[in-house]
């Protein structure tokens, strides 16, 4: 059978072993087929299939190479969020890859199916799925860097298991390798433009793929993302780790997958609801406070009870009160006289024999005295005064004479 019209008639056997029964889809580099394994019961798989139509000599070297390096890169690692090379082989000069068969719709179809943004609980599961994955690919020896996350090649299974596709520009990782410049705009990091991509450079694409989940829309090209700003429903952690995952600084993100897939797994503490037990307890004891209010308040007697004749018993209750409060006021102003009195009886103003002996203060010299106040016979020492008394004579000084001059005025008068 000519091998063309069997890709029309999408039926045809290769290796004697694989049927193809259906066409899947079309990618940049080859056309991807439903199969079934002869050999193994019929078991469903994918073969794809490298186009052979490229204009250029070196463009389909250069697919070529992503096309083994795929199968090279995907034999040797085992995990279940990765989808499983089964086999790989050349025929009627054309190459093809057998793969593991996922049940399910890319992300970015279930979107498109959708009509809507996920919620994003799902998202973030999905997200801890997709760290998960990365870190195996990071830790394997040598590190594998996927370089091409975004949502057409996340695959979700009918368990809603995550499985990364389409490893075709994935490479083993050197610090003094040329990576290929090969980029998917906006989920790309800037480094890996000019061919700098590392394990941080899948952060990124994450970032970006959470953006476009959690959000409906295509993350911008070499921008920092925030769902929050087109989602508000989105939380402040969940848009924080996004824009932290797509900062444009490599320094400035998560410098490796556990830490984003910790943050990704953190539950903010959120106020827990009150159980029923503490809710009932709470209403009871509102209850009890309201009966005891309405209680009590029926005990104050009203306008009409205090018309009624109070009996002898209580008048005497109340005197006996009335005449308890007397009392206790009666020792309380004769406590505060005691106080008072005890107070003037040792003031250091009148009481001068109580006061302990200090040497007089230094007489100033003669110059110093002219520069204060001229030399009266009203400047010499005086007997000491009563608190009442000097109160009194420096209110009236100020009063008449509140600028200080009356002394100066006097003095000048007699000379």
């Amino acid at each position: 059978m000519n091998r063309q019209s069997a890709a029309r008639d999408v039926h045809f056997v290769l290796q004697k072993r694989y049927e193809v029964v259906s066409h899947l889809g079309q990618g940049g580099m080859g056309t991807v087929y439903m199969a079934r394994d002869m050999r193994l019961a019929n078991r469903n798989c994918v073969v794809k299939k490298l186009r052979d139509d490229f204009f250029r000599e070196e463009d389909k070297q250069k697919a070529l190479e992503f096309f083994k390096r795929e199968a090279d890169v995907l034999s040797p690692l085992k995990h279940p969020n990765i989808v499983s090379i089964l086999d790989s082989f050349e025929e009627d000069e054309n190459y093809y890859l057998v793969m593991e068969y996922v049940e399910g719709d890319n992300l970015h179809q279930m979107l498109n199916q959708r009509g809507e943004p996920f919620p994003e609980e799902q998202v973030l599961q999905w997200a801890v799925q997709i760290a998960d994955v990365l870190h195996f690919l990071h830790s394997n020896e040598p590190k594998v860097i996927y370089r091409d996350l975004k949502p057409s090649n996340v695959m979700i299974d009918t368990k809603d298991r995550v499985k990364l596709v389409d490893f075709g520009i994935a490479r083993p990782y050197a610090e003094d390798s040329d990576n290929t410049h090969v980029v998917s705009a906006g989920y790309s990091p800037p480094e890996q433009y000019w061919g700098a991509a590392d394990p941080r450079s899948d952060i990124y694409a994450l970032g970006a793929t959470m953006h476009f989940l959690l959000t409906g829309q295509e993350p911008l090209a070499l921008q920092v993302c925030s769902p929050k700003r087109i989602n508000p429903k989105i939380s402040d952690h969940t848009d924080e780790i996004v824009q932290r995952a797509t900062a444009q600084d490599v320094w400035l993100r998560y410098q490796n997958a556990p830490e984003m897939q910790q943050e990704l797994e953190y539950k903010p503490k959120q106020q827990k609801p009150l159980k029923l037990v503490q809710t009932a307890v709470i209403g009871v004891g509102c209850l009890m406070v309201v009966l005891l209010g309405v209680f009590f308040y029926s005990k104050i007697p009203t306008s009409k009870d205090s018309t009624k004749p109070v009996i002898g018993g209580d008048l005497k209750q109340k005197d006996d009160e009335i005449r308890r409060l007397r009392d206790e006021k009666n020792k309380a102003l004769a406590t505060i006289r005691a106080y008072q009195t005890k107070d003037d009886t040792e003031s250091p103003l009148t009481d001068q024999s109580s006061a302990p002996l200090t040497p007089a203060p230094p007489v100033p010299a003669p110059q110093a005295i002219a520069q204060n106040q001229p030399p009266t016979a009203t400047t010499a020492a005086t007997p000491t005064k009563s608190k009442a008394v000097a109160f009194k004579e420096m209110d009236e000084a100020s009063l008449t004479d509140p600028e200080g001059l009356a002394p100066l005025e006097e003095d000048s008068g007699k000379r």
